[in-house]
């Protein structure tokens, strides 16, 4: 029954995939041109509505955001220590760090956790889902660009500026300080919002029809063993620390971190020329090895 469910959920994601993926075949489409419509406009929808709809309390907030920020940096420092013991050069690490480090937290996470956990747990889902999008539009932006020739300082500036951070953090502003969002602007945000993972999965089908997967067989298999596997025992192992055993915020985070990865790290990985290629493959054969590791995930808790 467990499975059956989890097939509702995970299906309708390989369909519209394989609806980008048939677009990409055979439509002259400019994957870059809808990677920064994706990055501009409907993805800082979809985070400002988020933030500004949910149900945050303060404390729950601050365990969650440590959790967040620190099961990353173990994870960034984890890739590292790999990339010093076996010889990896900078560029492949960010693209590592691209492929494995950011799950997927929304659009494939929020409804499995919403089937084991019900409202409660999405509560606390959509918390986590806020910190990942902030480190996406951060972090993973400096793990985007880093490659290339650009000095620190225009890296900041090139996160400072990036629309999903200005929008996480507007929201997080006025959520702080009740300030109420108008309806016209809660509606229009919810409404291109709803169109941001959609266009976001057929951003992936179009761009993973142009890629040959035997080029970067092994890097996809040591990304979705990082991320299906190193990611979430590090998360269980931060999780003893910081709440019991046995609470639901425990298993609810455990769950999301265990998720494939997060298709905005695709996006990110177009828009700045990071491997594209290697960073999308990684996000879909991850998906499809988590139809495996999910269940038994959640069968263990």
């Amino acid at each position: 029954m467990v499975i059956a469910e989890i097939l509702n959920v995970v299906l309708p994601v390989f369909l519209i995939l394989g609806v980008g993926f048939i677009v990409g075949k055979y439509l002259p489409v400019d994957s870059k041109s809808v990677s920064n419509l994706a990055i501009y406009v409907f993805s800082p929808a979809l985070f400002f509505y988020s933030v500004s709809t949910s149900e945050m309390d303060l404390a729950d907030l601050g365990r969650i955001v440590l959790f967040a920020f620190a099961l990353f940096l173990l994870f960034a420092l984890f890739i590292f220590v790999a990339g010093k013991l076996l010889g990896w050069d900078q560029a492949y690490q960010n693209t590592l760090m691209l492929a494995s480090g950011f799950p997927n937290a929304g659009n494939y996470g929020l409804p499995i956790i919403l089937f084991a956990f019900g409202e409660e747990g999405v509560a606390i889902g959509i918390i986590y889902l806020v910190m990942q999008s902030l480190l996406m539009n951060s972090a993973g932006v400096y793990y985007a660009s880093n490659h290339s020739e650009m000095l620190k300082k225009a890296i900041l500036l090139t996160v400072v500026r990036m629309p999903g951070f200005i929008a996480i953090l507007l929201a997080l502003g006025l959520k702080i300080f009740a300030i109420p969002v108008p309806g016209a602007i809660e509606n229009a945000t919810g409404l291109l919002g709803q169109a941001a993972i959609p266009l976001m999965l057929m951003l992936l089908g179009i761009t993973l029809a142009s890629i040959q997967l035997k080029s970067v067989i092994r890097f996809i298999g040591t990304a979705t063993l990082f991320k299906l596997v190193a990611f979430p025992v590090l998360a269980f192992l931060l999780l003893l620390v910081i709440y019991p055993a046995d609470a639901l915020e425990s298993k609810v985070l455990l769950v999301a971190a265990a998720t494939p990865t997060a298709a905005t790290t695709t996006l990110l990985a177009i828009k700045f020329g990071m491997n594209p290629d290697m960073v999308s493959s990684a996000m879909f054969v991850s998906t499809v090895v988590s139809v495996i590791t999910i269940p038994v995930l959640l069968v263990i808790l």
